[in-house]
């Protein structure tokens, strides 16, 4: 028999936060506001600090609004289940913590995913600052919360969102040169990627991770070369960039400080955001009206980039176990 939805819980109603009708995910406006608020401050701060709070505030109302559109995808009542009953398994998790210290943070993470445009390592800094207001009663720091949000956000992620991503668009199909801008963006991420993991294969001292990091230095350097293929038979010009330069805006901007720290889990847990940003490229490459023969070999290179983005974030799950039992 159907259950009585007067005799639910009020999270289970999931009201809409400003009309108050049942069938609206709770986290909907609130995630709407985040993203707005973020992207009006983008848009804000061309006028300056006045300019951003005033882009703060237009954006978390417009955000708010449009947020609803998008909070369906993510059932708050599922996820806060879940990660009840999860969360002292997770390697992250610190003996005689309860879930109202991790609780916050796994929503922070969810919601977030609902509100993101690009890879969980680039809104990171706005979700450290979020932390403090969203935070509640959990006696954690960001740096201790983080892998909390970033674990809800990836089971959103695969949850919600993975098929949809990998869907085929509708629409007309891309020009030859809107083909090359998308395959020269690749080409300077896997360019980004092959330099990070050779500079952490040359640091390391442990010869698993050596062997680790060479060989997806190796998988990024025959990824650039298929790209370049491409990027000439659609009559283009191989971008130049990546490397060191480009390094700095693409996922790989805190590798030297991880290795002046001399801490191999430093360096893995640099090198699972440069596999963040990696993934969320080819899933943002993927969205776009690709020819068929572009797209299966996108979505090969995408499906090696998630394998193994999962393995560094393994070996950094038993790096950081390690630590914890030192």
């Amino acid at each position: 028999m159907a259950k009585d939805r007067s005799s639910l819980h009020p999270d289970d109603l999931n009201r809409d936060p400003i009309s108050g009708a049942p069938g609206a995910h709770p986290v909907g406006t609130g995630v709407g506001a985040t993203g707005g608020a973020v992207a009006g401050a983008a848009v804000g701060a061309a006028g300056g600090p006045v300019g951003a709070a005033a882009g703060l505030v237009v954006g978390a109302v417009v955000g708010g609004l449009g947020g609803k559109a998008v909070a369906e995808r993510v059932n708050p009542t599922a996820e806060r289940s879940y990660w009840e009953n999860a969360y002292d398994r997770e390697p992250y998790y610190e003996t005689g913590r309860s879930y109202d210290d991790y609780g916050p943070a796994y929503e922070l993470g969810w919601s977030s995913r609902n509100a993101a445009v690009d890879e969980f390592a680039s809104v990171e800094p706005s979700l450290a600052r979020e932390w403090e207001a969203r935070r509640g009663a959990s006696s954690l720091d960001w740096e201790r919360a983080r892998p909390a949000s970033h674990a809800a956000w990836e089971r959103a992620d695969r949850l919600y969102f993975r098929e949809e991503d990998m869907a085929i668009p509708g629409g007309d199909p891309l020009s030859n040169d809107d083909v090359v801008d998308v395959l020269n963006d690749l080409l300077e991420n896997t360019r980004d990627g092959e330099y990070g993991f050779r500079t952490c294969a040359e640091e390391v001292e442990t010869g698993r991770l050596k062997e680790v990091f060479a060989s997806r230095a190796a998988q990024c350097q025959a990824s650039a070369s298929q790209l370049v293929e491409l990027v000439i038979t659609f009559g283009g010009k191989p971008a130049d960039g990546g490397t060191a330069t480009g390094a700095m805006h693409r996922g790989w901007v805190h590798v030297k400080g991880a290795l002046g720290a001399n801490s191999e889990l430093s360096i893995l847990e640099e090198c699972e955001r440069g596999e963040d940003a990696a993934v969320a490229r080819y899933r943002k490459a993927l969205k776009q009206a690709l020819p068929a023969g572009v797209r299966q070999i996108l979505q090969t290179q995408a499906q090696g980039a998630q394998r193994n983005h999962d393995q560094i974030r393994d070996l950094r799950n038993a790096a950081r176990a390690a630590k914890a039992r030192s």
